[in-house]
């Protein structure tokens, strides 16, 4: 069910869940945005969160003796490391900690700068954040997001977010430290070129990563005629000039959209005229999120208002599409927070965008009981893809 404005929203009294999830606005805390910080309209609105965490354990513990939920999961950009000289993102960790701990002070960083990944270990309480980038998930655009999450009864926040590489006394087991970029990435860096690849827009394909799962994105061949080269990976425009090759199928890189002459351009050719310059379409911004196909397209909609809107145009769902999550590094980390629970869990998505944690979270078996959004747009998509 929809619930409407989280400011209204009293914890106290709405369902009690088992993970509360939520990407709160990072327009005031994101580069491009007005670096006004967690006290910006939008951003301020992470401690509606937590203020429902709050009251709804509060609530669950005096009617069950039980506290929930047990775990809260944040997502954000990276400009929230330095938002304001990194209190931003200090502010963020203690006020998670003080939903278990009232008293809990986080201190500032060595010299005041957080690194991208780390973890805040209280009594019988846990809070782990690390920067995942989404085209190391299969994704061919450079995401990076922060994804944090806390477990207030437990120490599994960091067991969820990190994985061992190796155990004391066995260094032998770890990864030896990678030097300079690997195949993949190392054809993205440096100066785009003139030479964009032509893309195909005929077919969609698969980018074929080693857990087996696939991921729907563009189809571009590099060449003409019977000289055509296949890309598994879909760049747009190519670094360095040169072309993929096979060894790219193994690496855990894909490539990245890269183009000079606009980040959402791509070259395409017609049978009757010459190649040109486009935009990317509304379906290949859903794909590149990792979303299914027109996702976003639903038609005519009816607001929360009971107006109706004709089908919403391509600027909306770009809109929502670019507010929105890359779903597959968050498949990786909700599954391993899911195999906590050892049994069907509840969720609660607060800021979500367009459904994207609702998705996964049942997808992975769970129930998404109620939800929180913004704008008129995203509330539409939800509803229809998950009914009330």
């Amino acid at each position: 069910k929809h619930l409407g404005d989280i400011t209204k929203i009293n914890g106290r009294e709405v369902p009690v869940v088992d993970c509360v999830i939520g990407g709160s606005p990072c327009q005031d805390v994101s580069i491009a945005g007005s670096k006004a910080g967690f006290e910006g309209k939008r951003s301020v609105l992470f401690f509606e969160q937590t203020r429902l965490v709050r009251e709804m354990r509060e609530h669950s513990e005096a009617a069950s003796g039980t506290a929930s939920p047990r775990y809260m999961v944040w997502e954000n950009v990276v400009g929230a490391f330095s938002s304001h000289k990194g209190e931003d993102f200090r502010r963020v960790l203690e006020e998670i900690a003080r939903i278990v701990e009232p008293n809990a002070v986080i201190p500032e960083p060595p010299k005041g700068k957080w690194r991208t990944a780390g973890c805040v270990m209280g009594d019988g309480w846990s809070i782990a954040w690390r920067v995942l980038n989404a085209q190391f998930w299969g994704v061919p655009q450079s995401r990076r997001r922060i994804a944090l999450v806390a477990d207030f009864g437990g120490e599994s926040a960091p067991e969820i977010l990190f994985e061992r590489e190796g155990v004391s006394g066995n260094s032998e087991e770890s990864r030896t430290k990678q030097e300079g970029a690997s195949g993949v990435s190392a054809a993205s860096v440096g100066d785009p070129v003139e030479d964009c690849i032509i893309l195909d827009m005929t077919h969609a394909c698969d980018v074929i990563r080693e857990c087996g799962q696939r991921v729907p994105t563009l189809q571009a061949r590099m060449g003409t005629g019977g000289n055509q080269i296949p890309l598994l990976f879909r760049p747009v425009c190519v670094g360095n000039g040169q072309a993929a090759s096979a060894t790219h199928l193994t690496s855990d890189v894909c490539r990245t959209l890269n183009c000079m002459h606009d980040p959402m351009a791509v070259m395409e050719v017609k049978p009757d005229r010459d190649k040109f310059i486009r935009r990317l379409t509304p379906l290949e911004c859903e794909r590149l999120q990792g979303f299914p196909d027109n996702w976003t397209d639903i038609g005519e909609w009816t607001g929360s208002n009971g107006k109706g809107h004709k089908a919403s145009a391509n600027t909306g769902r770009y809109k929502a599409m670019g507010n929105s999550i890359a779903l597959p590094p968050w498949r990786w980390v909700l599954s391993r927070l899911y195999k906590q629970f050892g049994r069907p869990a509840t969720m609660a998505s607060l800021f979500d965008g367009v459904g994207g944690f609702p998705l996964i979270w049942n997808e992975l078996g769970g129930e998404t009981i109620w939800a929180s959004e913004i704008e008129e747009f995203p509330i539409a998509v939800t509803k229809r893809r998950f009914g009330e």
